[in-house]
């Protein structure tokens, strides 16, 4: 099956060392529990490079492999998996990987509180939904970051999100996986 049912809220946690550590323990724990031997864990980096708001997914697929990732990663700032090839991609996935486990990382909008914060969801994600162009439910486990608040006018904004807040999530993002991914 490509395309996965939603099923929970996220959780949401602070890019500081104390919810690094519970969000790498979190993620393991639910990797531990879900994930058969038979699976093959696999990183989906979703967003494009073409704009600062949408390159969270890319950058930390990128910096993960700099980083000598052992899974597989799919979605790097030189090969980004978008909107637009998301459905060839999660296609050629399920044809390469007999059993792919995946954990989606992506950027999203949400509550202005929310700004700087990482979302674990323990299910499926809907990669675009909030600028209204919703994909289809997508992953197991997802990591998403709060890039800017879900607005009216968010679609527009997105070019000038602040790339500092973005590569500070990556960075914490990879942190995270690094430690919680074996």
């Amino acid at each position: 099956m490509i395309f996965k049912k939603e099923q929970s809220k996220p959780q949401y946690f602070l890019t500081d060392s104390d919810h690094e550590r519970q969000l790498a323990l979190a993620l393991a724990e639910e990797i531990h529990r879900r994930k058969k031997d038979t699976d093959t864990l696999i990183l989906l980096c979703i967003g494009t490079d073409k704009i600062t708001g949408d390159c969270l997914g890319p950058l930390v697929g990128t910096k993960l492999r700099e980083q000598g990732y052992p899974h597989p990663v799919h979605g790097t700032l030189q090969y980004p998996v978008h909107a637009v090839n998301l459905p060839a991609t999660l296609v050629s996935l399920h044809q390469k990987y007999a059993s792919p486990f995946l954990l989606v990382i992506d950027a999203a909008v949400g509550p202005a509180d929310k700004i700087g914060c990482v979302s674990f969801s323990r299910s499926s994600i809907r990669p675009g939904r909030g600028v209204r162009r919703p994909l289809s439910p997508v992953g197991d486990l997802a990591l998403t970051g709060i890039i800017s608040e879900a607005s009216e006018t968010c679609v527009d904004d997105l070019p000038y999100t602040r790339l500092f807040v973005v590569n500070a999530l990556a960075e914490f993002i990879c942190r995270v996986v690094m430690q919680g991914v074996r």
